[in-house]
């Protein structure tokens, strides 16, 4: 069916190449003032989550620019809004602290 199947990332690499300088630097442990300023502008956001056992949900949050507020280097607050209740990210939070609190 397929001509190649790809095995390792060592193949991947060769097929795909390395990415650039400017896109390794993009990735940031924190939340520096440029990304507070994209938070700040921000109408959107998909929020992604998964449960203790890797199942993942990913759900669109939206409001007014400014939604979203950044606490710390570290941390956002979310609000919940009216939609559907499933609650699958809250519950995949939840599912998540009971594994590491019970480990």
């Amino acid at each position: 069916m397929f001509k190649h199947v790809v095995t390792s990332e060592r193949e991947l690499r060769d097929l795909m190449g390395t990415p650039s300088e400017r896109a390794i630097k993009k990735e940031s442990a924190t939340i520096d003032e440029p990304a507070r300023e994209f938070i700040r502008h921000s109408p959107f956001l998909l929020l992604a989550t998964s449960d203790a056992k890797g199942r993942c949900d990913v759900s669109p949050k939206g409001d007014a620019p400014g939604f979203v507020r950044v606490l710390d280097e570290r941390h956002l607050v979310i609000p919940d809004r009216p939609g559907n209740k499933r609650l699958d990210g809250l519950r995949n939070f939840r599912s998540c602290s009971r594994t590491r609190t019970s480990a």
